[in-house]
């Protein structure tokens, strides 16, 4: 049996809801005991904090006491490319390849977005699949984008993918936020008003890592206040106002990152320097922008003191080009996501 470490799950279980019924009944097929005649590779695409590791920390989990089928792997997407790196350094990918293909029952290979650029592991990912499936083994690939729409992944990849079964989790909606925040609630023996429980679902729309977050913020922001008497509902709308000041940031942080992944200086990508290092940097910003963190063009436009929100249409087209046909754009962007979720 081959795993990496298994990361810490949260003390409370997971919650169907409409937006992960899909995917939740796509990995139980892949359970152990389950009739599966046409159901061996799965890829669940989801944004960041929905779910997509517990439930495939779930089903390796569920897969205990079956080690006599064959080998169950989990492993991240960086960790496969790290593996094949060090194979390759001390000249041994033939024991790579055995690993990874030969009598494998199950493998779960998350965060498949990292393997932007990394071209021969992303080969040696479809050589595994095709292997692993011939085998009559199975497969769970997790992913923050829909395979054809990451940049810089093999088409050869993203085709074996298309051609198993591709579900999407959605951010959770108004009334799964309530179901979250009810959940949590329970779990936890803590008690709100359902006024302050609506409040909290139509302000925090986000992913359920970040609402649990917020809820984890006011249970600690209460318990330090102890028996003292307190508003909640006052406490509430002041946390969420935090909480809305820090997101109004995202923006700065976001161009600070990408200033310095592209060696220059934010102010230099708001001013009218064309250089094509500063040009690039305030394009992929802009993309970074619209695409992550859902900004619309005109708050860019005016962030960037772009005063026509056409220059950033122009700029998010020409990256979504760039990724698909330069050779170096990719890594800058998978350094720049990598950079950003260790700031977060």
């Amino acid at each position: 049996m081959v795993s990496c470490t298994p990361r810490q799950f949260d003390p409370w279980s997971f919650l169907v809801l409409p937006e992960n019924e899909l995917a939740v009944a796509a990995i139980k097929k892949l359970a152990p005991g389950r009739r599966r005649p046409f159901t061996r590779l799965v890829t669940v695409v989801a944004p960041a904090g929905c779910g997509k590791s517990h439930l495939a920390r779930d089903l390796f989990r569920s897969w205990d006491g079956n080690s006599d089928t064959g080998k169950r792997i989990l492993v991240t997407a960086t960790d496969f490319a790290a593996d094949l790196a060090e194979a390759a350094a001390a000249s041994v990918v033939s024991q790579f390849q055995s690993r990874y293909r030969q009598d494998v029952a199950l493998l779960i290979c998350e965060d498949l977005q990292a393997l932007v650029s990394r071209r021969e592991a992303q080969r040696q990912l479809v050589a595994a699949i095709d292997d692993i499936l011939a085998a009559d083994g199975l497969i769970l690939i997790t992913s923050t984008q829909m395979p054809a729409a990451i940049p810089g992944l093999e088409r050869r990849l993203a085709n074996r993918l298309q051609g198993g079964i591709l579900v999407n989790m959605d951010l959770p909606g108004i009334d799964s936020r309530r179901r979250l925040i009810e959940h949590f609630l329970e779990v936890e023996s803590l008690r709100l008003s359902t006024a302050d429980i609506e409040m909290i679902a139509e302000s925090c729309d986000a992913s359920p890592r970040v609402l649990v977050g917020f809820l984890r913020q006011l249970q600690s922001e209460l318990s330090a206040r102890g028996r003292s008497r307190v508003n909640r509902g006052v406490l509430i709308r002041n946390l969420l106002n935090e909480r809305s000041r820090s997101r109004e940031l995202s923006l700065s942080a976001l161009a600070r990152v990408t200033a310095e992944e592209f060696g220059v200086d934010v102010a230099e990508m708001k001013g009218p320097r064309r250089s094509r290092n500063i040009a690039r940097a305030r394009q992929m910003a802009m993309y970074l922008a619209r695409h992550l963190a859902g900004k619309n063009y005109a708050e860019i436009g005016v962030f960037f003191d772009r005063g026509n929100h056409s220059t950033v249409i122009h700029a998010c087209r020409k990256v979504d080009e760039l990724l698909k046909s330069d050779s170096s754009l990719p890594l800058h962007y998978q350094r720049i996501l990598e950079a950003l979720e260790k700031d977060g």
